[in-house]
């Protein structure tokens, strides 16, 4: 400003008091350089001023309901996490199962042939033969013994049931029942299968004696046997010892047969029974892993569809039943699906999983992740002969790829994740360089308002430091814990978590005011690790949602914070010919004095000094000093002002400070603030704090004016 405010003033003081300067008055009559030191006073200012009129409310600035003041700032959507961020529960099953067919059941088959006994005479002595002609004539005669006989090999009926096979197990009876008059001594039978003569089993004896008209049997176990459907049996009577008055008829037989039963094959061309077939884990388990240490007891899926692919290496016609025995769909019974499995083909298709609720907690040994699944697996041949492998086989796919869960229970594990270090400067570095003394804001607070749907117990570490010049201070704020839902009945919880000067260094913290602060710290889910058990529950909609509200009501205390300023001397002349030529100049003023009354209401006093510094020589060539320019108002205990305070300063710019204002080239002003009570107790501040002031200058200028 070059003194220009400063000259103003004067030029308009002069041209009201050239209206009173007598025009009698020669001029001319004066000397070459005249001198005219005139004193006047007048006021320059007058008010008033509320707290109101510095800080409107606004959506910062809040006015409680008894016109306290506070600055609040409200930050929305601070965190906003979805279930989606950390897990992903729609691949939620995936099986996959192949089946060998194995073993399977054949019908029981049965088959016989039959001699007559003059079929069995016809290998007697050919006198034994006639004599057993001779005695069939109707009337009861002594039936004669015979000798060890061999009746040579003789064929059975072909066997429709199969053509050729390879057994895995079953039993091959060869019966014997005696029709005749006379018992018979043990019969030895060898039984071969043709073409090839190949013999089965080892030769068998029956046992007699065979009384008329009874059976015996024997029996030869097909495991690992080769058989066609034509057998051969090798028989020898090892003889009779004949019978008393019996009727001897040459038709009367002795029938052999061969039955096959509980028959399972390997291989082979035959007509499969229809059979479920016996699978040695038809009850089985698919492991559901979601993650590390994740582990699940139950689930809801809201919706999803289970798609299957069965895959047929079988000639075979057949079908799969698959069941959830731990699912229920709105409390109605197990999930259940049977699907039809065409030989040789792939079916496909899909299960609406709407609604269902699954158990994964059934099995003792592992009581989580684990979905009990029971198979069920039927096949047959339409009773036709087709070829069949006991490494046929069935293939087995479910997948569940698009689930949306309604809820979800368990242990999601003791995962910890890091607050990434992070280093603010608050930029006040500058400013503060420039203030000394001591403030404390007593009462601010950071608001963490939160809604959270995870049902997951998650401990915050928050670790603040500030820093300024050597000063550290830490936030000193303990681990905190925040509100979950603990079942399916309220999803969602609400809460604030406060942090302060309750629990924390907070106040401290602010107060410093740091020019660097540093945070770090950390979130653990599940703190107190697998002993809560697994009652964690995450939603389909999960989320949690936190805006960050910070307040700082006006209530503080401040000892001799002192501000410093320097700015451009604008007091001193320009060096051009205008203002050498200008009557008007400090160097030329007498003196200089501001008178300033206030009624303050504030609690709240400051003191002014003005420094004159010549940066040439680093001094301080004259200093104006204002202690208790505003002295502050009166409080009570908790801190309100009861009673303004009316202060009264003079200001005297004399004519000392106005010489060495044309040596300095910088005005330093230093501000010194204080609350009531001398800074040693908070006090409050309110929007209806009002001041009054009123400012009047007295002044003595020298105007000097050249001819």
């Amino acid at each position: 400003m070059k003194g220009k405010i400063f000259n103003t003033i004067i030029i308009l003081t002069v041209l009201y008091l050239s209206g009173c300067i007598k025009e009698t008055y020669d001029l001319n009559k004066l000397s070459e350089e005249v001198q005219i030191s005139p004193v006047f006073a007048f006021p320059v200012a007058t008010g008033d001023l509320t707290f109101a009129d510095i800080l409107k409310p606004n959506d910062t600035v809040r006015y409680e309901s008894d016109n306290f003041v506070k600055i609040v700032v409200r930050k929305d959507s601070v965190v906003f996490l979805k279930l989606e961020d950390y897990y992903d529960f729609s691949n939620l099953v995936s099986y996959k199962k192949g089946f060998e067919l194995g073993e399977v059941e054949i019908n029981d088959f049965q088959t016989s042939t039959t001699l007559k006994l003059n079929d069995i005479i016809q290998y007697f002595s050919p006198t034994l033969r006639q004599q057993f002609i001779n005695l069939d004539d109707g009337q009861p005669h002594d039936f004669p013994s015979f000798p060890v006989t061999d009746l040579g090999e003789h064929s059975f009926p072909v066997i429709v049931s199969f053509e050729n096979v390879l057994f895995g197990s079953g039993i091959l009876q060869i019966g014997v029942t005696n029709n005749l008059t006379a018992p018979l001594k043990d019969i030895k039978i060898r039984l071969y299968t043709n073409p090839g003569h190949i013999q089965v089993g080892t030769e068998k004896t029956i046992t007699g004696p065979i009384y008329p008209g009874a059976t015996k049997t024997a029996e030869i176990d097909l495991s690992g046997a080769a058989v066609k459907n034509s057998f051969i049996a090798a028989i020898i009577l090892t003889g009779s010892d004949g019978a008393s008055n019996v009727i001897i008829d040459l038709d009367h037989t002795v029938v052999f047969s061969v039955n096959g039963y509980n028959l399972k094959i390997k291989a082979g061309r035959a007509i499969i029974k229809d059979q479920i077939l016996d699978l040695d884990d038809d009850a089985d388990t698919v492991d559901v892993d979601l993650g590390e240490d994740i582990e699940i007891e139950r689930a809801k899926i809201k919706k999803g569809t289970l798609q299957y692919k069965i895959t047929s290496k079988s000639n075979v016609t057949g079908s799969v039943s698959f069941a959830l025995p731990t699912s229920s769909r709105n409390n109605n019974g197990q999930l259940t699906e049977m699907i039809s499995v065409p030989p040789q083909q792939t079916t496909t298709g899909s299960v609406d999983l709407s609604n269902i609720s699954i158990d994964l907690s059934t099995d003792p040994g592992q009581p989580y992740n684990r979905l009990p699944v029971t198979n069920q697996v039927k096949i047959g041949s339409n009773n036709i002969i087709i070829d069949y492998s006991m490494y046929d086989s069935i293939y087995v796919t479910l997948d569940v790829s698009d689930a949306e869960v309604d809820f979800v229970k368990g242990y999601f594990g003791q995962r910890e994740e890091q607050i990434k270090p992070d280093t603010i400067d608050t930029e006040l570095e500058d400013i503060l360089e420039k203030i000394s003394g001591e403030f404390h804001i007593s009462k601010p607070s950071v608001k963490v308002n939160y809604s959270n749907s995870f049902g997951i117990p998650v401990e915050v570490t928050l670790n603040a430091k500030g820093k300024r010049d050597n000063k550290i201070q830490n936030l000193n704020l303990a681990p905190f814990v925040i509100i979950n839902p603990v079942d399916t009945v309220v999803r969602d919880v609400s809460s604030v978590f406060t942090i302060d000067g309750t629990n924390s260094s907070l106040p401290d913290l602010i107060s410093l005011p740091p020019v660097e602060a540093v945070f770090t710290g950390s979130a653990k889910m599940n703190p107190a690790g697998s002993a809560g058990g697994r009652n964690n529950y995450v939603f389909g909609n999960s989320r949690l949602l936190a805006s960050l509200e910070i307040e700082v009501p006006l209530e503080l205390w401040i000892n001799n914070l002192q501000f410093a300023d320097t700015v451009d001397n604008f007091l001193k002349s320009e060096e051009n010919e205008e203002e050498k030529d200008s009557p008007f100049r400090p160097e030329n003023m007498e003196y200089f004095r501001i008178k300033i009354t206030t009624s303050n209401g504030f609690p709240l006093g400051v003191s002014i000094e003005l420094m004159l510094y010549d940066t040439v020589t680093g001094r301080v060539l004259d200093t104006i000093s204002a202690p208790g320019l505003i002295k502050p108002a009166l409080v009570d205990a908790s801190g309100k002002v009861v009673s303004p305070v009316e202060t009264v300063t003079e200001i005297e710019f004399d004519k000392r400070f106005f010489e060495a204002s044309k040596d300095a080239d910088k005005i330093i002003f230093i501000f010194k603030l204080v609350t009531s009570g001398g800074g040693t107790k908070d006090v409050k501040f309110y929007s209806d704090y009002k001041i009054s002031y009123k400012a009047t200058i007295n002044a003595k200028p020298k105007f000097i004016f050249n001819k």
